[in-house]
């Protein structure tokens, strides 16, 4: 009886393939395995659970123990079921709540505090600690932009990545060509470039507010733009949309041209205003910017013309 005992344990413990899952509801607990290189979406594993402690009329969340720190952290979509799974060694422990009824959402962090009664509000005494801000638990639990590479690139650039999860959601911004005023040995000479023209409110770029209008782009994951086109810009970004990693010079670290006696010159608040370039000297229309609408906007959302594409 030991023997055949001992054959199971290992046979259980060399099967890597599979992932034991231990789920508890209450008092409930029920178990069963996933095959740990398959994909899993978060509803069907949801369904699973719903259907295994019939909770087809309760909302619920789901959480799970981290085996590497101990910590309980939600499962509330693809990505972080994802890694619950990787993570877990050998058992996965996930725990069913009632919406509602976990502590974090009843109370918050830091909340609790016991309540003063009429007597001692009227008397005074030591008040109480101010109530915290209520934080519940994250409803999308996933990196979604980053700055790297601080060390590498130049003091004046940025490098920022943007990851889009295989959402069908867009980057949210709009690019440009245009010139640049650069510093050489014959002093200063305008240079073709590409710039960001506009970020569409609620997208990925906005919501990471670390792209802007009129910031300068140099590199598309590592490549330089310098003496590319607008289309292989794009096509550049679209091609690495999953996982881009854009090179910027932020629109106020740009060098902007001193004003000269007798001349006219645009500054950088005027040009983020308006469009992205720095300019200087006369009145010459090819110096001009060329201002598109971007209010009337297709229904599949994109624009393209020959001076401003969407990505």
């Amino acid at each position: 009886m030991k023997m055949s005992k001992h054959k199971i344990v290992m046979k259980m413990s060399t099967d890597t393939s599979k992932v034991e899952v231990k789920s508890k509801f209450d008092a409930e607990f029920r178990r069963f395995s996933l095959e740990r290189n398959a994909v899993v979406k978060f509803e069907e594993f949801k369904a699973l659970l719903k259907d295994l402690h019939n909770l087809s009329d309760i909302t619920f969340l789901v959480s799970y123990i981290d085996p590497s720190d101990q910590d309980l952290l939600p499962i509330n979509n693809d990505d972080n079921l994802r890694r619950a799974i990787l993570n877990a060694k050998p058992l996965l422990r996930v725990f069913i709540q009632r919406k509602g009824d976990s502590l974090e959402e009843l109370n918050g962090y830091g909340t609790m505090r016991s309540q003063r009664n009429l007597i001692s509000s009227i008397l005074g005494g030591t008040p109480g600690r101010t109530k915290a801000l209520t934080i519940s638990n994250p409803h999308d639990f996933r990196q979604v932009s980053a700055i790297i590479d601080v060390d590498i690139v130049p003091k004046d650039y940025l490098r920022v990545r943007l990851h889009k999860h295989g959402s069908d959601k867009p980057l949210g911004f709009y690019i440009r060509d245009g010139t640049s005023v650069r510093v050489t040995q014959n002093g200063l000479e305008k240079f073709p470039a590409i710039f960001i023209s506009r970020v569409v409110p609620g997208g990925l770029a906005e919501s990471t507010g670390l792209l802007a209008v009129n910031d300068e782009v140099m590199e598309v994951n590592g490549f330089k733009v310098a003496g590319k086109t607008l289309d292989q810009v794009t096509d550049m970004c679209i091609a690495n949309s999953s996982n881009l990693e854009i090179t910027v010079i932020p629109a106020n670290k740009r060098m902007v041209a001193p004003v000269r006696r007798g001349s006219y010159s645009r500054n950088s608040q005027q040009s983020y205003q308006s469009t992205g370039s720095h300019t200087t000297g006369g009145s010459d229309q090819d110096d001009q910017d060329e201002i598109v609408d971007l209010t009337k906007v297709p229904p599949d959302g994109s624009i393209r013309d020959d001076e401003v594409l969407h990505l």
